[in-house]
């Protein structure tokens, strides 16, 4: 039984210095990109391989082609749609801001899986002009814009995401909309 105690803490040593270079890069993340809140809509750099960006007054960056800024359903609908993607995806939440009708804003940040790499989220959800938050039938216009905050390439994780992101939103649906 004396002899199992060494074992023990020799094994421990070993699965803490296989585990040191994921703590180390772990500090290293938080160190070279701390959450930062954003309160305005941001656009991609120039030339940038690791943003893409729909809608809003500037061209879309590095977003599918056949993606529509506008949605059939209306700005709180696409909003509850959001706040429920949100929560079943874990995403964390930096900034909120609401108007309570027809105008929403969130920062959110989603973590890759295993590195735990930061990812920006902004989506922007405005009622459309032709109509007011009570017509279901009048939509809404979205802007996404995503964007990783370490590396200079994405490997697509950002268009993914806004695709992901769209597919959602576009399916929500409100009482109103039958």
């Amino acid at each position: 039984m004396v002899k199992s105690l060494p074992k023990v803490k020799r094994n421990l040593i070993i699965v803490l210095l296989l585990c040191s270079p994921w703590f180390a890069c772990q500090v290293w993340i938080q160190v070279s990109a701390p959450d930062e809140v954003w309160t305005s809509m941001p656009t991609c750099p120039t030339d940038s391989q690791n943003c893409v960006h729909l809608g809003g007054d500037t061209s879309q960056y590095r977003s599918p082609i056949n993606m529509s800024s506008e949605l059939q359903s209306n700005a709180t609908t696409v909003w509850l749609s959001l706040l429920e993607w949100v929560d079943s995806n874990g995403i964390e939440t930096l900034h909120k801001e609401t108007n309570g009708t027809s105008d929403y804003y969130v920062h959110l940040v989603q973590r890759t899986s295993f590195f735990r790499f930061p990812d920006d989220l902004v989506v922007r959800i405005t009622q459309n002009e032709n109509g007011n938050a009570s017509q279901a039938l009048s939509g809404s216009v979205i802007e996404i814009h995503s964007q990783s905050r370490l590396g200079t390439y994405d490997a697509g994780e950002n268009t993914r995401r806004l695709e992901l992101l769209h597919s959602h939103l576009s399916d929500a649906e409100s009482i109103w909309d039958y």
